[in-house]
C-alpha cells in the first residue's frame, strides 16, 4: 500500500535517527550532511544514534550546523552484526524517550536523506503504521540482485509473507517499544516487522549508492542475512516442512505399492530392481517421518528455554556511549 504524503506542518518534527556503523565513519560522515541538505532546519530536529559495531577507527567530530541537534555515539564490546546493532540502537532510544517517530537507515549512503524526509512527513500523516522503503530501482551488482530476487521468493515459499524491503523504515515509538521485547528482532529486523503484525505502509523509493569506501556485507553474510528472517517464522516454517514430509511419505508409500503390483501381478521384472527401488522407498519414507520429529523437538526445546529479550540484555553490549556532537542551545 502506498501513501500520498501531505504537505507538513510548519512545527518542526524532532525524531530519532538510529544507523548501524562499521569501519564507515568517512561515509558516515557524508551522510550527516547530506541529512542537513535535504531536511532544512526549520522544519526538523534531528538526533542521531549511531552504534559503533566495534570498529577499528573511532569517528571524527563533525561539523555541523542545520538540522541535526545531536549525534550519540554507541560503542558495542564486539561485532554483532548490522541486526544486533540497530537492535541495540532501538533499545536506546526506548529507554532515553528522546522522540516519538524513530527512523532507521544505513550509513553508507545507500539510504537516500531524499527518501528520508518523504518517509518522515508520511507516518505524520499515518501516525499508526510504519513507514518502509521499497526499492524501485536498486543500485546493486547483478549479482545481488539475482540473490535478492532468490531471497524473496524463498522467504514467501517458507512462510508464507512477502518481504519486499529492509531496515529503511520509520517507526512510532510505541512501535520501537513493541520490537524491542520481541526477541526475533536480534535476528532479521524486517522480518520481525512482520511477524509483529505492525501495520506497513511501504513508498516507493530509489537505494543511492555508497558514499566512500566498500560494502563490508560478502556471500556468508548474505546467506545468514536470509536464514536469519526465514527463521523469525519458524512456526510456519516447521507446518510447511510437515506438511511437504507427509507428500513424500505419501509418493514413497504410493511407489512401494506400485513396485510391489509390478513384480507380483507383471512380467516387466528386472533382477534386483525391485530390491532397490523398495530400498530407496523405505529410506525416503523414514527420512520423512524423522524430520518433522526432529524439527518439533528442537522448536519445542525453544519455546521452553529462556528467551534473550533486547530490552533486558541490549545494554551488556554497549561499552560506552558520548556524545560527538551537540549544537549549543539545543
Amino acid at each position: 500500500m502506498h501513501l500520498d504524503v501531505k504537505t507538513p506542518p510548519s512545527d518542526p518534527k524532532r525524531f530519532v535517527i538510529v544507523t548501524p556503523v562499521y569501519n564507515d565513519w568517512e561515509a558516515f560522515s557524508h551522510l550527516l550532511r547530506a541529512i542537513e541538505a535535504a531536511m532544512p532546519a526549520d522544519r526538523y530536529r534531528i538526533d542521531v544514534v549511531a552504534v559503533d559495531d566495534c570498529s577499528n577507527a573511532g569517528p571524527e567530530t563533525p561539523v555541523l550546523s542545520g538540522s541535526i541537534a545531536s549525534v550519540t555515539i554507541l560503542r558495542l564490546t564486539m561485532n554483532v552484526g548490522h541486526q544486533r546493532a540497530i537492535a541495540v540502537g532501538l533499545v536506546h532510544v526506548d529507554e532515553a524517550a528522546e522522540a516519538d517517530t524513530v527512523a532507521i537507515m544505513d550509513s553508507d549512503g545507500e539510504d537516500v536523506p531524499a527518501e528520508l524526509k518523504r518517509m518522515v512527513d508520511a507516518i505524520h500523516d499515518a501516525p499508526d503504521t510504519a513507514i518502509v522503503a521499497q526499492r524501485s530501482k536498486r543500485s546493486e551488482t547483478l549479482g545481488f540482485r539475482l540473490f535478492y530476487w532468490l531471497y524473496v521468493r524463498v522467504f514467501r515459499m517458507f512462510t508464507g509473507p512477502i518481504i519486499d524491503f529492509g531496515n529503511f523504515s520509520i517507526l512510532s515509538a510505541d512501535h520501537v517499544r513493541r520490537l524491542v521485547h520481541n526477541s526475533n528482532i536480534w535476528n532479521n529486523f524486517a522480518a520481525t516487522l512482520i511477524q509483529a503484525k505492525i501495520p506497513i505502509h511501504r513508498l516507493s523509493t530509489t537505494r543511492g549508492h555508497r558514499y566512500a569506501g566498500r560494502s563490508h556485507m560478502k556471500l556468508v553474510g548474505l546467506v545468514t542475512h536470509g536464514l536469519g528472517a526465514i527463521s523469525v517464522f519458524s512456526d510456519a516454517v516447521f507446518i510447511r516442512i510437515l506438511i511437504g514430509s507427509f507428500c513424500v511419505f505419501g509418493l514413497a508409500i504410493a511407489a512401494v505399492i506400485a513396485v510391489l503390483c509390478l513384480r507380483l501381478f507383471t512380467d516387466l521384472a528386472v533382477p534386483g530392481w525391485t530390491t532397490n527401488v523398495l530400498g530407496f522407498a523405505v529410506l525416503l519414507s523414514a527420512q520423512a517421518v524423522m524430520m518433522p520429529v526432529m524439527i518439533a523437538f528442537l522448536l519445542l526445546n525453544s519455546r521452553a528455554s529462556f528467551q534473550n529479550i533486547p530490552k533486558e540484555h541490549a545494554s551488556r553490549l554497549v561499552e560506552r556511549s558520548w556524545r560527538l556532537y551537540e549544537r549549543a542551545g539545543k
